[in-house]
């Protein structure tokens, strides 16, 4: 079975262009909140924002939390992208061997 390229870039535009229904900041937020780490135990249910939080290596700020997840998130996605790029036309029976 062929990869269908339509889907692919389709699945690929959703991800680089900023949608209507499809805010990445938001998902992004969610994902951030859903993994509960930015939480001390004198905040109750409330969670830290990441423009509030700096990686410090020593006593040197290396980037702000916000900074670093934007950007890797931007990084993640291009990759992604290439992937589905190189999917396209490529014979893909070899992902669906164990269900057959």
């Amino acid at each position: 079975m062929k990869a269908n390229k339509k889907t692919l870039m389709a699945v690929k535009k959703f991800l680089s262009e900023e949608q209507e229904y499809h805010d990445l900041e938001e998902v992004v937020s969610e994902m951030i909140a859903e993994t509960k780490l930015l939480k001390h135990k004198d905040m109750d249910e409330h969670t830290l924002a990441t423009d509030e939080c700096d990686i410090v290596w020593d006593k040197d700020e290396i980037c702000n939390l916000s900074d670093f997840v934007d950007t890797y998130t931007d990084i993640f996605i291009k990759k992604i992208c290439n992937v589905l790029d190189s999917f396209v036309g490529d014979d893909i029976d070899c992902y669906f061997e164990d269900e057959e």
